[in-house]
């Protein structure tokens, strides 16, 4: 009697083993991405090891991944700021002179976003970036494959838009504001020498024109001697004075304003 439990047990241990062993498997729909702007939330359910490899010999097992966006294209921009511009097809440093960065390659950071073409009013993805003196900026972008318009801001720059959609592949893309007016939506970039064109500075407030409340600002800071990171240094050479005034000046009298969808 003894016997027959013992074998009873050692059966019901068996099978009770391989039920377990033959219950685990990887599951596709274990993760899972929520994208609301650019707020992205991942989660993961499940047991922590699935099988996911076997032989005689050899068991290879993981847990469950997190899901994530496969879709990444690097984008890479050519981008002028008019204020920054300085010659030989260069900007000035202004984050170096402006006590902020040691590094004299670089201009400054600007922030890229992404509308998709089907529904402009809809920020996909923004991203901070830097901008080189050459013009040269890069980043990479997550979002599913498709048309986007490609949007550039600066924080003294008026926010400018590219003329067309830009097809994002999950590889790279590009888009050139330097070579012409057409680059850019509504044609709204200025000349700042033949055959180089540049976002409009003077936009001190950031409300998309440039006008008498930008003057008004530049003005109080001019009067109280401002330098070091501030966005009424205009020409980016670290002091907020009458040097900056005159390209503010000159985009409020050409009623400088942004151009979008």
């Amino acid at each position: 009697m003894k016997h027959l439990k013992l074998i009873i047990l050692i059966t019901f241990a068996y099978v009770q083993l391989n039920a377990q062993y033959l219950q685990r498997s990887v599951i596709g729909s274990a993760g899972n991405v929520s994208t609301n702007g650019n707020i992205v939330l991942s989660s993961t359910v499940g047991e922590a090891i699935t099988q996911t490899l076997t032989n005689a010999t050899h068991q290879i097992t993981q847990g469950f991944q997190q899901g994530k966006r496969t879709d990444s294209t690097n984008l890479y921009l050519l981008v002028y700021l008019q204020g920054f511009y300085d010659d030989q097809y260069l900007m000035r440093p202004a984050l170096y002179n402006q006590g902020q960065s040691t590094d004299l390659s670089i201009t400054d950071t600007i922030t890229v976003e992404l509308h998709p073409a089907s529904n402009p009013a809809t920020v996909a993805l923004q991203v901070k970036t830097l901008l080189y003196k050459n013009s040269n900026a890069s980043c990479m972008m997550h979002v599913n494959n498709g048309d986007y318009y490609v949007v550039i801001k600066h924080r003294n720059h008026i926010e400018t838009w590219s003329a067309n959609p830009v097809t994002f592949n999950g590889t790279f893309a590009y888009h050139d504001f330097t070579w012409a007016a057409s680059q850019a939506y509504g044609n709204n970039l200025i000349e700042i020498e033949p055959g180089i064109f540049a976002l409009y500075s003077g936009d001190i407030n950031q409300d998309e024109n440039v006008d008498l409340l930008d003057a008004s600002l530049l003005e109080n800071d001019i009067n109280t001697f401002q330098y070091g990171y501030f966005t009424t240094d205009i020409n980016g050479d670290g002091n907020v004075d009458l040097l900056d005034a005159p390209i503010v000046e000159t985009n409020i009298n050409q009623f400088v304003f942004s151009s979008h969808p």
